[in-house]
């Protein structure tokens, strides 16, 4: 202490002494007139004061500044007191956060007052109403040790640990990239890009995995909280061609052949293909189930189809093969084919670039447009095709230079066409019935018109005839070697022999097989009886007609008829 001030007994010999007002536990500091007063700092005033009883009580600067103030401008016999300070106990908070999920706590130290105790703490934790995570009592000890802590996390509550939703993990094959095929000399084929990506029946397609249940939390004041997640979704309630693995029911599997089509939590199957048009851009289409174009095929394009083939636009110059039923709401051009194990309709009509004769020869002629359908064939009009069908042909306007051929009847003309030609140029050939508005045209175009056999069983038959005729000839050129080696020995060697019989067995066995056909063919050619040709307005002459082995041509031009065959002979009536 500076030497200037001595302290006696509390009472400084300059006048100055300090006094607690227990009730209140307010500090006074106190003057009384001193001789020896000097000129007393805020610093030595507060020494002065470390020396008494005094010395932990919390002072007020402000206050202590006053009373100098007065001190120093005493006046003489002047005495007074002020206040100076307080006795202060410690002070703890207790501050919870927003989302209640941490308690803080704060100590303010005492000064000359009461300290804070363990006790004290867990009282103003209750009053908080913190009752989970709070820390070990000995780290609250440690803080209170220190007297003084501005921040210090008290308790703290326990996060959700959050659950996993379940997911559903698509499990078909990845498409590759279609890309135009090169083949081994280099030459690309833009058309053709690949297979289109499918699956088939009991195909894996999807992996649900299941949910993992999130865990609960608890805030500082106890509250449970639910974890977010872990959402048990199910597959999805739509299931178009698809089902539940009997041995999983984590797993969907495949109903049927189709595309797999993913939507929210599942995967259907259809087996219906769709696309916008088939050009370069689609490329060929190869797919095991119905397929569906909503605008054109371009020319040159390929479709095949294990079910129907629909085409809502036009079809130019392209192959189209299904195994049921074949449908193109537009038209048909160029040397199209159209193969359906179903039936064919075309109702915008079809029409080839080149005329199809009867003198045609189909194996030279591989470009030809032409249907192909065991079913029934149902087109608007028909122009230069070759038509093939199981069951019926029913040509709803007319048909002009075509190879119509049909295992029941053939029908041809619109009604409201009834002064136009239905059926002229061309062979047509059923087995029960031809019938036409007008048959042939007034230019004499020569109309071949058939029915009463099965047309398939005859051009079998014909084929067969036609292919036994190389084969006798030359069996008979090959007998003529044989024997002329025989009388010439010289002239022929093992070898050579030998390459002639094994040919002339060879041809032997083909006759053989083909005679065998041709009997059995032969066995079953049914000829029909009751088997007709119907003009209903009209004939045409240059129009043929042959029923059973009847024939007959029109030498001029007819009103409406009715070709039959009785007793070998033709018979016209009129209906």
């Amino acid at each position: 202490m500076s030497e200037e001030i001595q302290v006696k007994n509390g009472i400084v010999e300059n006048g100055i002494s300090f006094k607690m007002d227990i009730e209140n536990r307010k500090l006074f500091a106190v003057y009384t007139h001193s001789e020896t007063k000097i000129d007393l700092t805020a610093a030595l005033f507060k020494e002065q004061l470390a020396t008494t009883p005094f010395a932990n009580v919390f002072l007020n600067d402000y206050l202590v500044v006053e009373f100098l103030h007065r001190y120093k401008n005493a006046t003489e016999n002047e005495c007074f007191e002020a206040e100076i300070g307080e006795r202060r106990d410690a002070h703890c908070d207790i501050a919870i956060s927003e989302d209640k999920m941490k308690a803080r706590f704060s100590l303010t130290p005492n000064f000359g007052g009461k300290e804070i105790t363990l006790a004290d703490v867990k009282k103003a934790l209750a009053e908080k109403k913190v009752v989970w995570g709070i820390v070990p009592d000995e780290q609250i000890e440690e803080v209170l040790a220190k007297g003084k802590i501005a921040d210090f996390t008290i308790a703290i509550g326990l996060s959700p640990v959050a659950g996993v939703d379940a997911k559903f993990e698509n499990l078909t094959p990845v498409a590759d990239e279609r890309k135009p095929l090169v083949d081994e000399n280099g030459d690309v084929d833009y058309r053709e890009l690949g297979d289109i990506m499918m699956v088939h029946k009991d195909d894996v397609l999807m992996q649900r995995i299941p949910a993992i249940p999130g865990l609960k939390g608890r805030n500082v004041l106890g509250e449970i909280i639910e974890p977010t997640g872990g959402a048990d979704l199910p597959f999805s309630g739509d299931k178009k061609g698809v089902h539940l693995n009997p041995d999983d029911p984590n797993q969907l599997l495949s109903d049927i052949t189709g595309q797999p089509i993913a939507i929210p939590n599942g995967m259907i199957v259809s087996p219906v293909l769709t696309v916008k048009q088939v050009d370069l851009a689609s490329g060929n289409i190869r797919f095991d189930g119905s397929v569906v174009v909503l605008g054109n095929v371009d020319e040159g394009m390929k479709i095949y189809a294990l079910e129907d083939i629909t085409v809502d636009g036009n079809v130019t110059d392209s192959q189209l093969e299904c195994m049921g039923n074949l449908i193109i709401k537009g038209g048909v051009t160029g040397n199209s084919e159209l193969i359906a194990n179903g039936n064919v309709t075309v109702i915008g009509g079809i029409q080839g670039s080149n005329e199809v004769n009867e003198e045609d020869n189909k194996e030279e002629k591989k470009q030809e447009a032409k249907i192909l359908s065991r079913g029934s064939v149902l087109v608007g009009f028909a122009e230069n095709f070759s038509v093939e069908a199981g069951v019926d042909i029913v040509v709803e306007k007319y048909a002009m230079n075509n190879r119509l051929m049909a295992g029941n009847k053939i029908v041809t003309g619109a009604k409201n066409s009834a002064k136009k030609p239905s059926i002229f140029g061309g062979v047509t050939w059923a087995m029960l019935l031809v019938k036409g508005t007008i048959l042939g045209s007034p230019s004499g175009m020569k109309t071949y018109i058939q029915v009463g056999s099965n047309p398939y069983v005859q051009r079998r038959v014909a084929t067969i005839k036609s292919l036994l005729v190389p084969n006798e000839k030359e069996q008979k050129d090959i007998h003529k070697v044989l024997a002329f080696i025989d009388s010439h020995p010289e002239r022929g060697n093992t070898e050579l022999l030998e390459k002639l019989h094994h040919t002339l067995s060879k041809l032997v066995i083909d006759a053989e097989s083909y005679q065998a056909e041709l009997d059995e063919l032969s066995k079953n050619v049914t000829i029909i009886d009751d088997a007709k040709v119907i003009a209903e307005r009209g004939v045409y002459t240059g129009v043929e007609i042959r029923i059973n082995n009847t024939f007959w041509k029109a030498q001029e031009n007819r009103s409406k008829s009715v070709f039959r065959s009785e007793h070998r002979e033709m018979t016209i009536n009129q209906r």
